[in-house]
């Protein structure tokens, strides 16, 4: 039985300090468990965890230097060595708010705190085994990937009149709906469940079934109600946020990212959202530091990438020329250009070496060190003539965007003119082919501008300003580069404050926008538009100083 015998069962206790191995070693012993395996650091357990499959793993938290005990779980998963009926258990002495948030949004099957007694062990294997065992069915679909077999032993469970797994039953047969993405019958799952009783997984399931059904706001309420009720739900806080994006209100999808990142900042993909929404707002210094910890998260395992430092260097290099402080500027840069030298050595490679190179270049023009900027755009050029090969997407981008800050912005619009021919059949790049530029490159794009001013225009003259705003900051997620629609933003803002009165709030949300095109040259003929907008917020932020 599952509370008697583990003398079957194969266990692996992963910590990086011998002595608590031994101590964990003999609690399992005294369980009558036979089959125990060590590692002392996360690298060895993933070895381990190719080699067997195991029942039963205990991991600790902080590994030392390497992968920690979060993101020995996360490699497990992503690499498919953890058996659906497995039970891993988080052993930590870390007792923090952020590590143990962290820790409970990876989901592992019980966590516990050192020191452990053999009381609460033997409570906690039991409780975990047992169900495991009673749902055993379930986990053996699951590890043979037969969603629909997983889901019809789920409803066997449900239907029994006396199920003491039912709840369990529901959550997973909800999450492999969405799996699915059978997004309607997964909503009334969540609704029927909401309808008997509020209970936190059943709303933030139906919250996510609403964000794929494209039902936005609806599925933002379903976020707001599932973090309000559950104000450690990191992943609430996420979608709500990616909600707002969609809505077009990125502002306020930073400040709630932010905000969970004081709960616990530990999931690489939410600090690549956060960077990815900074950059929107044109907040390229948030962004920065969002990339930081991106970088120092993903140092180890499956998210370790050279495009990761390569994009912290670029968003430093845009903070350093976006930025009014001259001195700030240096920093930035030359944390850029230090970052670059970092990402030489621990990457190989010639697409890193040019595309190191061709970010450098932008540092250097962010400081007007303009033959340095030529010398390094010129040394990439060579490597990539030296190649003898096509660059890859990625270089090519990089290219186009150091042709633009080092002045050859005709050489800029060719190379991505015939990009966009080329890929006029990928969406997906189309898109990222006029993200980089003032005026959309591709067909969609400019058919896509036409529209949204259009339609943003006409909300203007109805005297409907926050929905003109609305309409164009959900545009800028496509065109962050477009002058016009920044414009027409903060024109929206400065008749909204003439109507309403003027707001501190919306000034400083104006000058983000007016901050992410002041590079914009003066023979632009959106310029003196510039001008003018930027006269009226100086007189703005003078009155209200004056009302002090």
């Amino acid at each position: 039985m599952a509370d008697s015998d583990y003398s079957h069962k194969k266990f692996l206790i992963i910590d990086d300090f011998e002595s608590f191995q031994k101590i964990l070693k003999r609690l399992l012993l005294g369980l009558n468990a036979q089959d125990i395996a060590t590692a002392s650091n996360g690298l060895q357990a993933v070895k381990s965890c190719q080699n067997n499959k195991y029942d039963v793993i205990f991991c600790d938290f902080d590994l030392g230097k390497g992968l920690n005990g979060l993101q020995v779980l996360e490699e497990l998963r992503y690499h498919d060595l953890l058996k659906s009926s497995a039970v891993f258990i988080m052993i930590t002495a870390e007792s923090g708010r952020d590590a143990v948030v962290g820790a409970m949004e990876y989901k592992p099957d019980a966590y516990m705190s050192k020191p452990v007694s053999a009381g609460e062990l033997s409570s906690r294997l039991v409780k975990s085994l047992k169900q495991k065992q009673a749902l055993s069915a379930i986990h053996l679909a699951l590890d043979e990937g037969d969603y629909q077999k997983a889901i019809a032993k789920c409803d066997e469970h449900i239907d029994a009149a006396k199920s003491r797994h039912k709840n369990w039953c529901l959550k997973t047969k909800g999450e492999l709906l969405i799996k699915l993405a059978r997004l309607q019958p997964a909503r009334a799952l969540y609704e029927q469940v909401l309808a008997e009783r509020p209970i936190f997984w059943a709303q933030l399931g139906l919250a996510h079934a609403l964000a794929g059904l494209k039902m936005d706001e609806a599925a933002l309420q379903a976020y707001q109600l599932a973090y309000s009720e559950n104000p450690t739900s990191l992943e609430a806080f996420e979608g709500a946020a990616n909600m707002l994006v969609k809505l077009g209100d990125p502002i306020a999808a930073q400040k709630l990212l932010e905000k969970s990142n004081k709960i616990s900042s530990r999931s690489v993909t939410r600090q690549k959202l956060l960077v990815d929404i900074c950059k929107i707002n044109g907040d390229f210094e948030g962004a920065a530091k969002a990339g930081r910890k991106v970088v120092k998260l993903a140092e180890y395992g499956q998210h370790k990438s050279a495009d990761n430092d390569l994009d912290l260097a670029d968003n430093l290099t845009e903070a350093a020329l976006n930025t009014r402080n001259e001195e700030r500027a240096k920093e930035l840069a030359k944390e850029a250009l230090d970052t670059l030298q970092k990402t030489e050595k621990r990457y190989q490679g010639e697409a890193v070496k040019i595309q190191s190179k061709l970010v450098e270049s932008r540092a250097h023009a962010s400081l007007d060190h303009d033959q340095l900027a030529q010398e390094a755009l010129q040394s990439a050029e060579q490597k990539m003539a030296d190649a003898g090969i096509k660059p890859d997407l990625r270089t090519q981008l990089e290219l186009a965007k150091s042709y633009f800050q080092t002045g050859h912005k005709d050489k800029a619009n060719e190379l991505l003119k015939e990009l966009a021919i080329e890929h006029q059949a990928d969406p997906d790049i189309s898109a990222r082919l006029d993200k980089l530029v003032d005026e959309p490159v591709t067909k969609a794009g400019k058919q896509a501008v036409v529209k949204i001013n259009k339609d943003g225009i006409a909300m203007f003259e109805q005297g409907e300003f926050q929905m003109a705003i609305k309409n164009f900051m959900q545009a800028i997620q496509k065109f962050p580069k477009h002058l016009g629609i920044r414009l027409n933003i903060v024109q929206s803002f400065l008749y909204d404050m003439k109507k309403n009165g003027p707001n501190r709030e919306k000034i400083k949300l104006c000058e983000q926008h007016m901050a992410a095109i002041k590079n914009m040259s003066e023979d632009n003929q959106q310029y003196k538009r510039y001008l003018s907008f930027k006269s009226a917020l100086d007189a703005l932020s003078q009155h209200l100083k004056g009302k002090q």
